[in-house]
């Protein structure tokens, strides 16, 4: 099963047993395929004619052209299904708000300054921990909103150390 998400709406989609068919959202439905050229295909869905065309094949954020209107569906699997209803979902990662120490330590230095834009992965703060020093990252794309410490700072774990907008 995949659930194919568009603007707010959701279909879920299964293998039919009927030939030329598939289920959606628990309904039957009827279709019939044929390859165009390049990228560009004419669906049937029960009796009405439609014109796609693929402009990106991404796996999971494709972009496709519907009778000339771009979308851009939401592609989950059924892993991805499983994992967001047990919340472990990438997205879940992705809303993190606030950087916190994963030790304490010594502040070392601060990379970055508030306002700043960061992409995942981005050193934010080196801190020394035991005499070895760390590099926090940013977990996600985000816009720096303060900064709780500073250089020299000695820190407990758990110290806010970042906020993110």
């Amino acid at each position: 099963m995949q659930e194919i998400v568009i603007d707010d709406r959701i279909y879920r989609v299964e293998a039919s047993q009927q030939e030329n068919a598939v289920v959606v959202n628990g309904k039957t439905v009827k279709v019939d395929s044929a390859k165009l050229g390049n990228n560009r295909f004419n669906l049937i869905i029960d009796g009405r004619s439609i014109s796609v065309e693929v402009i990106s094949n991404e796996d999971k954020n494709p972009q496709i052209k519907v009778d000339g209107k771009l979308y851009r569906p939401v592609v989950k699997d059924e892993t991805d299904i499983m994992l967001e209803k047990l919340g472990l979902n990438i997205k879940a990662k992705k809303d993190v708000k606030e950087l916190k120490a994963p030790m304490p330590g010594l502040v070392l230095d601060v990379r970055v300054s508030a306002g700043q834009e960061v992409k995942e992965g981005d050193p934010l703060i080196v801190l020394e921990a035991m005499k070895m020093e760390n590099i926090l990252k940013s977990p996600s794309d985000a816009i720096i909103k303060s900064i709780a410490v500073s250089k020299g700072d000695a820190i407990d774990k758990n110290t806010l150390l970042i906020s993110f907008e």
